[in-house]
């Protein structure tokens, strides 16, 4: 294998075996204006893209235990690696391609060692984010500590009240 190729190779064996998660795009057409707005928002979310080619990748994926079916590989092959939040890469890639429908094609994607089909990613980008998921999270155990101590307050509020009708009634005799 020449240089430039065990190069590439092994530089998407490393990608592939620091990334837990990652999304196989097919793209078509794409200008050089749109590829960059697309590297953008895959950035902003984490993530990373990167354009392989369907041999090296392929070979790369076989020595790092990934198993891939060459026949979903059609067009031009390009990686979204995930970074700390999947989902929000997901939803990058998935929010690009609604708006570039015919230019980018979503193949298959590996979450947590599984392969996910298509509709698979899909659903996962319709999730909410992770810091939204959170936000909820806590607002659910809020909800009933605030509840309590509204109880706690109101009774111990009626307590000093009653204490001071007290007061004043006997200060007025």
């Amino acid at each position: 294998m020449r240089k430039e190729k065990q190069f590439l190779l092994d530089e998407i064996k490393e990608k592939l075996s620091e990334s837990k998660d990652f999304v196989l795009t097919s793209y078509e057409g794409i200008d050089p204006n749109l590829a960059s707005d697309f590297r953008t928002s895959v950035l902003d979310s984490g993530g990373l893209f990167s354009v392989v080619k369907k041999r090296v990748f392929l070979k790369a994926a076989e020595e790092v235990g990934i198993k891939i079916d060459k026949e979903i590989l059609k067009g031009h092959i390009g990686i979204v690696y995930s970074g700390k939040d999947t989902i929000a890469t997901t939803k990058a890639v998935y929010k690009f391609k609604k708006q570039n429908d015919k230019l980018l094609e979503v193949l298959c994607g590996l979450l947590e060692g599984k392969m996910c089909s298509p509709e698979d990613l899909k659903e996962m980008a319709q999730l909410p984010s992770q810091k939204q998921m959170q936000a909820e999270f806590l607002g659910a155990l809020e909800a009933p500590l605030s509840a309590i101590v509204s109880a706690m307050d109101a009774s111990i509020s009626g307590v000093i009240s009653c204490i001071d009708q007290k007061v004043q009634k006997e200060s007025k005799q």
